[in-house]
């Protein structure tokens, strides 16, 4: 799963979403994986009862907490997967605003649309909601432009939810996960 290089993240946290990129997921080479419960009480369930889907696990209708996975990784040829990983690090380079701070990608993909098409096309990227800002490089991206609050980045996620809305009737549905109140 070398296309999942320089993605920040915890093994725990791709597992919940099943992270994935370039048409791979966690899910084709998650194994197992063994959780606490929340009643203390620690279980391993198979790959097959986790219900995986896309950035969806059993894991995000549960409050149980990941503590361990079995992965099955392809064996392949050292230099080859460090070049391949080097190709992915250099393509989220160019595309995407990894320089500034971010929740990484804030909506996720429609069922036939591209959200950060659609937000692009809504003329959104570069607007910016006190601290908050649609990336100028990449509209999928909201990025803290050095003072944002969280109520800054919440309004102008709830803005660009609603004006793509209002232009296009599509309903973009969060990637990131809003914790609290």
């Amino acid at each position: 799963m070398n296309l999942l290089a320089g993605i920040p993240g915890t093994i725990g946290g791709a597992i919940r979403m099943n992270a994935g990129a370039y048409g791979k997921e966690m899910k084709e080479i998650v194994k197992e994986v063994t959780y606490l419960q929340e009643d203390g009480t620690i279980q391993m369930l198979p790959n097959e009862e986790l219900n995986f889907s896309y950035r969806h696990s059993r894991f995000k209708d549960t409050q149980g907490i990941i503590i361990g996975a079995k992965l099955e990784l392809e064996k392949g040829n050292q230099e080859e997967i460090k070049q391949k990983m080097e190709t992915y690090k250099k393509a989220r380079l160019e595309k995407q605003p990894v320089n500034m701070p971010s929740a990484g990608s804030t909506f996720k993909r429609g069922v036939n649309f591209i959200s950060a098409q659609l937000i692009d096309e809504a003329g959104l990227k570069g607007y910016t909601i006190g601290g908050a800002q649609v990336s100028s490089k990449h509209a999928g991206f909201i990025v803290n432009k050095g003072n944002a609050t969280a109520e800054d980045i919440l309004n102008l996620i709830d803005y660009v939810i609603q004006v793509v809305y209002e232009k296009f009737g599509k309903i973009l549905e969060l990637e990131v996960e809003v914790l609290g109140e």
